[in-house]
């Protein structure tokens, strides 16, 4: 039976992980981010888990290590896994040329408004106490982030989105997100209720 591989692209706090972890609670996708890879040499280097160092160090091991280092690693972890899987955090093209080829990837891009992307920002540093977060710091990631002064080996979410097999613009509710996400997996030959009744009976 084919598998399904979806790889998240989008802007900043556009709704990418709630689509994610959608796919993981509703129909049984293995979930995997690459921004954890980096959280995890963050660690490792101990540094503070702050958006810029955490940028900074996912350019440096770009740099360092080739533009899809992020993706092969996350793919060593996967290599076991057997049924669906989506990956979250694809932020340079490199990593979707990679995950193309060794997964057969498909690329759904997740974008919404700057307005509300700004709101959502907030109100998410608010629950996580995080009193620095101010507009400037969400426009200057959001612009860095889109690769604006970035070299290729850096965050490059604007190429990712035109590399991306359809764009969902998440202009709604949570609901009707998904709704879209699944909209776009049944294009591609995805069942997302044989999905549900699969996960009914484990």
């Amino acid at each position: 039976m084919k598998r399904t591989v979806i790889c998240l692209v989008g802007s900043m706090v556009s709704g990418k992980g709630d689509v994610g972890k959608h796919l993981e609670r509703e129909l049984g996708f293995t979930y995997e981010s690459l921004s954890d890879r980096v959280r995890e040499e963050v660690d490792a280097r101990g540094v503070e888990r702050l958006r810029e160092n955490l940028m900074d160090i996912g350019n440096d091991l770009r740099e360092t290590n080739g533009n899809a280092v992020l993706a092969e690693r996350t793919f060593e972890l996967l290599r076991n896994t057997t049924g669906d899987i989506v990956i979250d955090a694809v932020r340079n093209p490199g990593e979707i040329e990679f995950l193309r080829r060794e997964l057969g990837a498909l690329v759904f891009g997740i974008d919404a408004p700057q307005g509300k992307r700004l709101e959502w920002y907030l109100a998410r540093a608010e629950v996580r106490g995080e009193d620095r977060a101010t507009p400037e710091d969400f426009y200057r990631a959001d612009s860095r982030d889109y690769g604006v002064g970035e070299a290729d080996s850096g965050q490059q979410v604007g190429r990712c989105l035109e590399l991306a097999d359809c764009i969902i613009f998440n202009d709604g509710s949570k609901k009707q997100l998904f709704e879209k996400a699944e909209y776009y997996l049944i294009l591609n030959g995805f069942s997302p209720e044989g999905a549900r009744r699969s996960q009914e009976i484990k």
